[in-house]
Parts: structure tokens; C-alpha cells; sequence
């Protein structure tokens, strides 16, 4: 397994995936969004940046994150919005090469730090959050607009 950044020619490979996400937060965004998403990996003005965890030519799990300004820190944070594996890669190092991969690229760029949340109830990525790092016991709190 070998993680990459993500390329313009793994789209038709991340289109399902970004799916099986979406659905596993029981959530749907319009096309429209889903294009836009995959746009701003490539576009340098903006901050996303994607990478994909291959196997034998198969991408098997994807995370996305951006560098967000921050008033706590001189670079910015680095946020890790978005992790999926796929179901018959999981609990086989995917998740934390991908991690540790966002964390790399954080401390190449100088962010401060790098920060990422679940569901409560995701009991089984929480195990492995909670092997990497404590829970800082912040809660969200968020208006849908």
C-alpha cells in the first residue's frame, strides 16, 4: 500500500468512495458540491488538498484536508475534514497511514497543529483516534444554513 496525493485520473476511483462516505454519515450533497469538492484539490488558490491510500493500482481509502487560518497559530491548523476507508480495507493500517501521512504534510506546510472529528457513536474509528492522540473534550456546536 502506498499513500499519494490525490491525481485528476483517480476520479472515476473516488467517485464511489466519496459515495459510500456520504452514506455513512447518512448525508447527500448535490453533484454540483461533489464537483466542486473534487475541483479544489487541484485548484492552488484554494486550501484543500487530498490524498489516496493505493493498493495494487486500487484506491482502498482517501483523506481531505485544509490549512485554516487560525488565531492561535502563526501558520494556521491543519484539518483533517474528511477519512474513508473502504470496508474490506479497515483495521489494516489504512486509516492510520493516511493520518500520519495529513500529519506529515501539516508539518511540512507549519501548521501548529492538525485536528479532525467523528460521530460520538463511530466507536470503531474511535479506537483508532484514541490509540493516536486524546480527545481534546471540546463539543461542536453547528447551525446548518
Amino acid at each position: 500500500m502506498k499513500i499519494r496525493n490525490i491525481e485528476k485520473t483517480d476520479r472515476a476511483q473516488w467517485d464511489p468512495l466519496w459515495q459510500a462516505y456520504l452514506v455513512f454519515y447518512e448525508t447527500s450533497v448535490p453533484d454540483k458540491t461533489t464537483d466542486l469538492t473534487w475541483n479544489r484539490f487541484f485548484d492552488d488558490n484554494h486550501v484543500f488538498t487530498g490524498f489516496v491510500a493505493e493498493e495494487d493500482g486500487k484506491i482502498i481509502g482517501f483523506a481531505h484536508a485544509m490549512l485554516r487560518q487560525s488565531t492561535w497559530e502563526d501558520v494556521g491548523e491543519m484539518y483533517l475534514e474528511d477519512l474513508y476507508i473502504l470496508p474490506d480495507s479497515r483495521g489494516k493500517g489504512v486509516g492510520r497511514a493516511l493520518i500520519n501521512h495529513v500529519k506529515e504534510h501539516a508539518i511540512a506546510v507549519g501548521a501548529g497543529c492538525m485536528y479532525w472529528q467523528t460521530k460520538a457513536g463511530n466507536a470503531t474509528a474511535r479506537i483508532l483516534y484514541d490509540s493516536i492522540t486524546k480527545n481534546n473534550d471540546y463539543v461542536q456546536y453547528m447551525i446548518k444554513l
